[in-house]
């Protein structure tokens, strides 16, 4: 009597062995299929993550140069208003010492064109 092909026996369950080798082939063939499936969904949500990231941190830099923009603009109107104030203050005590003082203004005035038209000979 001719042996059968070991892949034909009964396994006892009433399906042959090469019955269950499809069925694990099938079922392998399924979980890659859904490995494939979630390493997919995976690589989209790093994707978005990786945007999402790179979104937030190009706001971040943003916010951070807007604030250093805003500081230095309110700065900068800061010191114009205190050198605004200051020469304000500056033209009136030269004003008032213009009107205590005439001749004593005049005198120096005097001086500094004279002294202004030696430097002016000289070159």
């Amino acid at each position: 009597m001719a042996r059968k092909n070991s892949t034909n026996h009964s396994n006892g369950n009433g399906h042959t062995v090469a019955e269950d080798i499809a069925d694990i082939e099938r079922e392998i063939g399924q979980l890659m299929h859904d490995i494939e499936a979630r390493v997919g969904r995976l690589n989209t949500l790093a994707k978005r993550s990786a945007k999402g990231a790179a979104e937030d941190a190009s706001e971040f830099v943003s916010d951070a140069v807007s604030d250093a923009t805003d500081r230095m603009r309110n700065g900068a109107h800061s010191v114009s208003d205190e050198a605004a104030r200051l020469s304000g203050d500056a033209i009136k005590r030269i004003e008032d010492e213009i009107g205590q003082r005439p001749l004593l203004t005049l005198a120096i005035a005097a001086g500094i064109g004279f002294l202004a038209g030696m430097a002016g000979r000289r070159h």
